[in-house]
């Protein structure tokens, strides 16, 4: 009879833990889902950031293409000058 009260008990305490266990498991899969739905708004956010830098960096480059050309421009007025000006 007594190892049966303490086996009740025991059993008691088992179920009160496990009990106490899914509520945490609940709580952390709450959590799990609020930290996945963030990293999915990361995730666009990147892929947004990602093709405005594509976009930069192509006008980067025609930029300096541009400055190149300017750079150029006063050899090349003054081929003209002297071809102009023989």
């Amino acid at each position: 009879m007594e190892n049966e009260k303490r086996l009740v008990e025991i059993i008691t305490e088992l179920l009160i833990k496990v009990d106490e266990f899914v509520v945490r498991q609940k709580e952390t899969n709450q959590k799990l889902s609020s930290v996945d739905a963030r990293l999915g708004r990361v995730e666009t956010e990147i892929v947004k950031l990602n093709l405005v830098s594509e976009g930069n960096t192509r006008v980067f480059l025609k930029l300096a293409n541009e400055v190149e050309n300017i750079a150029h421009l006063h050899e090349r007025v003054s081929k003209l000058e002297k071809e102009v000006f023989k």
